[in-house]
């Protein structure tokens, strides 16, 4: 035999260890999410290395045999098919757990899958290894050689069926990636078997796990890059395998409520740095207090750990199983943390935040983690910092809120579908007429039985939160279009009618054209329909609110901007978007009127006059909501308000009852 072929097969050997190690090297130095299958992957790699290392071993001996003795031989050998079934096994175990969603093998499973290695252990301790050197090459014998490739193949047919039992839950490019390696390693192990080289499996063994780290194990796919911390993706696996364990966790979540204010006034890529300062702020507070307990019992170690994740776009949670006592202290001094302003660069800016706390014991009998996703999402839109409080517990007054918006949810989506919704015209008086020449379209819910009347209030917010509000806007504008062509409106003295548009729709790309299709259809002349945008939808929205309002203008629709004095009140951002209405919020006007004169109510009408009077210097017409009595009326009209909406004049009505309105109305201006 020559040394030197023998030195090439040390060579190749050497070669792919090396690459072993580079895949072994950045799989460690990054921040690994503690899963069940990451833990058996990382179990995998090991076993991997060691066998690559006794494989190794095997060659040295063999070009070194006058050295080493016949038992270090046999011992390095029965190592190295050892470990490299073990890894094999290890697959298996890790396509369980992923087809399992994360969830712990039972023992009875774990010890028929063992079955098979306990045979070939029998083997491995009493089979007979031979070596026969042929053509300058060494050649592999005996029973512990087919007991090694019989054992290999059992294991390799057994997760290739796998693999199409768990196909539902496998996701295709992990099917085919472990597949792939699977046929690569029957190869690989047959070429070894018929060939010389003691080399072809490791050589596939490590291909394969680079499959799997490049497709789903690489820690990085689960990084956040804005943040440092894991990703919205990496949360959901996480909080699923916990779910799986029956694990009870601690859910914390700080949620930056004016994400959108940061982002106007420091740009995107600082928002997200924040963010970043955020995670770091919650990650050494929680640390520092472990570390301070100084906890050496390996149970609570564990419990102690935690992951931080950004889990929304403006939300940072960290998942932790400590009990809530022990962590209760730390979370009163994260919220006096986060009330300082934060500092950057050259940045000092108060970002307004608030903590949401939840426990998934609420959610134990819960099938998946779906409700525990729903309750996160509705606390952090809904709980908002106050003076008094910007820590909320999830308790049984929020789920009841919760099922309460679930099922608003669930009325929209049915009403949809089921033409549940009607409209209801509230008029409006024109002072230098002195007549009702036009109204307000507002929409109803027609269920008043589930949950009683739903203020719209409350359902438009539900319907832009869950991506409705297009579809709802369409069936709206549409009621208003039909309705006025039937009754011929025009006809009756209505010069337009008012219909509200929401934030999301204003900068919705297709609104215009979807607007215009429905005009043209029931043949509306866009003059007639006025449409309300809200104050704060306006100062919000930016650049695709004035392109859509500068194409539905050149149609030929008119504008309101809605509920003033409720937002931010930008009279210089009004100044730059012509409006034809404003209408002042009643929260401007009833103040007041209180039954008892005192400083706040000349405050409220000192404001409310000057108000009054820079909106006529913009010549706009200014509309009054809220407007109950005659003394309100008569204030209002005195003071140059041109139009009065409010019950005084007329509540909400349906369609039959408006039309009754505009006839009574009518009679009433022919008899005086």
């Amino acid at each position: 035999m020559k040394p030197a072929t023998l030195l090439l097969d040390s060579r190749l050997i050497i070669v792919v260890i090396l690459f072993f190690a580079i895949i072994f090297y950045d799989f460690s130095k990054n921040q690994k999410l503690p899963l069940l299958s990451n833990k058996c992957f990382t179990v995998m790699l090991y076993f991997t290395a060691i066998s690559l290392f006794f494989n190794l071993l095997r060659i040295i001996i063999s070009v070194f045999a006058n050295i080493f003795t016949t038992t270090f031989d046999r011992i390095s050998s029965q190592l190295f098919y050892g470990t490299l079934i073990m890894v094999v096994v290890l697959l298996l175990w890790y396509v369980e757990i992923l087809g399992n969603d994360q969830k712990r093998m039972k023992w009875k499973k774990v010890f028929v899958s063992m079955l098979p290695f306990a045979l070939f252990f029998i083997f491995l301790i009493f089979g007979d290894l031979n070596y026969e050197i042929r053509n300058q090459q060494l050649y592999v014998h005996g029973s512990m050689t087919i007991a090694f490739i019989f054992t290999l193949l059992v294991y390799c047919g057994w997760i290739f069926v796998s693999t199409y039992r768990y196909k539902k839950t496998l996701q295709k490019e992990h099917r085919r990636a472990i597949q792939l390696g699977l046929i690569m390693l029957v190869s690989g192990s047959v070429m070894q078997l018929l060939d010389a080289g003691l080399i072809y499996s490791e050589v596939v063994v490590t291909l394969m796990i680079l499959f799997i780290y490049l497709t789903f194990e690489n820690p990085k796919i689960y990084i956040d890059n804005e943040t440092g911390a894991f990703n919205k993706r990496a949360f959901h696996l996480m909080l699923n395998e916990k779910k799986a364990a029956g694990t009870r966790l601690i859910l914390v979540s700080v949620v930056v409520e004016d994400i959108k204010r940061v982002q106007s006034m420091v740009g995107h890529d600082n928002s997200n740095h924040i963010l970043e300062m955020i995670a770091i702020v919650m990650t050494d507070n929680f640390r520092s207090d472990f570390h301070r307990r100084g906890r050496v019992n390996r149970k609570h170690r564990r419990a102690a750990q935690f992951s931080l994740y950004h889990s929304r776009s403006n939300v940072m949670t960290f998942i932790t199983e400590e009990p809530f006592a022990t962590i209760q202290q730390q979370l009163v001094l994260l919220d006096q943390q986060l009330k300082k302003p934060l500092r950057f660069s050259e940045y000092t800016i108060a970002v307004k935040m608030h903590i949401d706390v939840i426990l998934t014991g609420h959610y134990e009998d819960q099938e998946n983690c779906d409700e525990v996703y729903e309750m996160m999402n509705y606390m952090a839109i809904h709980n908002k910092a106050t003076a008094d409080t910007s820590i909320y517990l999830l308790n049984e007054d929020i789920i009841k809120q919760k099922l309460r918006y679930s099922t608003i949810e669930n009325m929209l989506r049915k009403a949809i579908e089921q033409d549940g919704f009607e409209m209801v015209y509230q008029p409006i008086y024109h002072v230098k007429d002195q007549q009702f020449l036009s109204s307000e379209a507002l929409v109803r819910l027609k269920d008043n039985t589930t949950v009683g009347f739903v203020s719209p209030e409350e359902f438009i917010p539900i319907a832009e939160n869950k991506g409705l509000i297009m579809e709802l806007g369409e069936i709206v504008f549409t009621k208003v279009c039909a309705f006025t062509q039937e009754q011929k409106l025009p006809d009756r003295g209505i010069e337009y009618i008012e219909v509200n548009l929401s934030g999301i729709q204003c900068v919705h790309p297709d609104l215009p054209s979807q607007l215009h299709q429905i005009m043209k259809k029931y043949a509306i002349a866009p003059g007639f329909i006025n449409l309300e945008i809200t104050e704060t939808a306006f100062v919000e929205s930016g650049e695709m609110l004035q392109e859509n309002m500068l194409k539905l203008r050149q149609m030929g629709c008119s504008f309101s901007m809605d509920d003033f004095g409720t937002g931010y009140s930008n009279l210089s951002r009004m100044a730059e978007v012509v409006y034809d209405l404003v209408k002042l919020d009643k929260s401007l006007i009833w103040p007041c009127f209180n039954s008892e004169m005192s400083a706040e109510t000349n405050k409220a009408n000192a404001i409310l006059e000057n108000i009054i009077k820079l909106l006529q210097q913009l010549n706009v017409n200014i509309v009054a909501e809220g407007v109950e009595t005659e003394a309100m009326a008569n204030y209002l009209n005195d003071r140059g308000v041109t139009h009065l909406q409010g019950y005084y004049y007329s509540k909400p009505i349906n369609e039959g009852d408006y039309l009754d309105f505009l006839t009574t109305a009518t009679l009433n201006r022919v008899i005086s």
